[in-house]
């Protein structure tokens, strides 16, 4: 183990190159949603269609309804940011949501035709758009941030926070959103 002086204490070395490796992580991950946004915008053939939306068309394109609630299940999607994302797919009219005759509570959604078309050719351009390999390596990533993500969920260190940090809420599924603290 090297370590290098500042004075009074010593750096371990390792502890800066772990810095650094972090940091090159942070890069790519930023860089890596960049690629993915851009092979959704090129698919769905628009620059306001997210993931997320894409997602939840692609998923409602697999049934005549579906609840919003299964929805919810099958995609990971917090259900605040669910209501967000199904509210705009309405307002563009890609989705049609009414509640069900045989119980109120459930909202019920349906792909439009124009949200069906766009369901079909976000499909068939991104099959045409990507490679084995990209989509290889693509569940290579997600893999092993699943398991770098399950090494920390116990590390009491990361829940203490501070002023100086962000909050992390876990959500179902391992979602992540970052809230600055106030």
């Amino acid at each position: 183990m090297s370590a290098a002086s500042t004075g009074d204490e010593a750096i371990d070395m390792t502890d800066v190159d772990a810095l650094y490796k972090m940091a090159e992580v942070s890069r790519v991950l930023r860089s890596a949603t960049s690629t993915i946004e851009k092979f959704v915008h090129l698919a769905s053939g628009t620059n306001d269609l997210t993931l997320m939306h894409c997602l939840v068309l692609v998923h409602l394109s697999r049934k005549a309804s579906c609840k919003q609630l299964d929805l919810k299940s099958a995609t990971g999607i917090a259900p605040t940011h669910l209501t967000k994302l199904v509210d705009e797919l309405t307002h563009r009219g890609f989705v049609r949501r009414h509640r069900s005759s045989w119980d109120r509570r459930q909202i019920i959604l349906a792909l439009t035709a124009p949200g069906r078309e766009t369901a079909l050719r976000l499909l068939t351009s991104l099959h045409e758009l990507t490679h084995k390999t990209q989509l290889n390596a693509i569940e290579e990533l997600g893999s092993s941030l699943k398991r770098f993500v399950s090494t920390t969920a116990n590390d009491e260190w990361l829940d203490r926070g501070s002023a100086h940090t962000n909050e992390v809420d876990q959500l179902d599924r391992g979602d992540m959103i970052v809230k600055p603290i106030n």
